[in-house]
């Protein structure tokens, strides 16, 4: 009987409490299919969720030992007072189990508002039942070891005990014999590096774009006060304009070169415009005069900027 009245007391009481509302940018990541057949794609789709007045730039899906092709771009359509756009990518391989990641997402908002995801791994099998395989070798579950026979525990303990104190021992020397740590790579070198590295390896114009310009703003953001990555292109011009490099307003020519790269990858970005090799061939002169005007110059040679 008491059963019986909590259960009316229940049906009685105040209704569940509605769900939180959905966030005002979002970036989700998940495989139409985890597992496929042998020489089948995996197809992952990444879509971008975005409230009135915000913009959402997506990562792409990577593997080791997989091909990555775009196979279709959908929408945008509003779903729950919200903009969806889902692009849909293709990976394919020798058969095996894959991690898949994906490189990180953007967005901004009203208010210079900024959100950055980072999409949690995948993990998928072409051709085989489970972890078996290509990179993902080793993975598979092994069973449980037989425990140890009662007799050898306190064994074990003075053993773990005795290696912790070897260990400890070994790091204290460690440290007194420890030399510095090198000196940071110069920020003019990582974008260099980070750039070529992108060019070799990225066929997609509108993410080559991405990338070129998320390296220009950590280049500029390294090597003075304003927080670039973050920044509009109108305000890294006019920082720039007013306090430059090592606090010295840039000139003319090089603002211009900072502007082309800029501009030029934000129409890229947001309104499918330019592309192809001539023009990445134009950005790669714009970028090179910037870092050479900007770099750290040996003792008894100039600055240009």
């Amino acid at each position: 009987m008491m059963w019986l009245w909590l259960w009316l007391f229940a049906c009685m009481g105040a209704d569940v409490l509605p769900g939180l509302s959905a966030p005002q940018a979002e970036m989700r990541v998940e495989a139409v299919e985890s597992k496929v057949k042998s020489g089948q794609p995996v197809v992952i789709a990444v879509e971008a969720w975005a409230a009135a007045g915000w913009d959402v730039q997506t990562g792409v899906p990577f593997g080791d030992g997989l091909e990555v092709e775009l196979l279709a771009e959908e929408g945008p359509s509003v779903v729950d007072e919200r903009s969806l756009r889902v692009w849909r990518y293709s990976l394919t391989g020798p058969d095996g189990s894959y991690v898949v990641g994906t490189t990180e997402g953007q967005a901004t908002g009203p208010g210079d508002q900024t959100r950055t995801f980072e999409p949690e791994p995948i993990f998928v099998d072409i051709g085989v039942p489970g972890p078996s395989g290509g990179p993902m070798d080793g993975f598979v579950a092994s069973p449980p070891p037989t425990p140890p026979p009662y007799r050898w525990m306190a064994a074990a303990v003075v053993a773990v005990l005795l290696l912790i104190a070897v260990v400890w021992a070994l790091m204290r020397w460690l440290a007194k014999r420890k030399a510095a740590p090198p000196p940071p790579v110069p920020a003019h070198i990582v974008a260099q590096g980070a750039w070529a590295d992108a060019r070799a390896t990225i066929s997609d114009d509108h993410e080559l774009a991405l990338h070129l310009s998320m390296i220009l703003r950590n280049y500029i953001e390294a090597r003075t006060p304003i927080r670039a990555s973050a920044a509009t292109t109108m305000e890294i011009i006019d920082f720039l304009g007013r306090r430059g490099f090592d606090g010295r307003a840039i000139g003319e020519d090089l603002r211009i070169h900072v502007d082309r790269i800029l501009d030029a990858t934000d129409r890229l970005k947001f309104a499918r415009e330019g592309g192809g090799e001539a023009f990445f061939g134009g950005l790669d002169s714009h970028f090179e005069a910037v870092i050479n005007q900007t770099r750290p110059k040996p003792p008894g040679e100039g600055t240009d900027a």
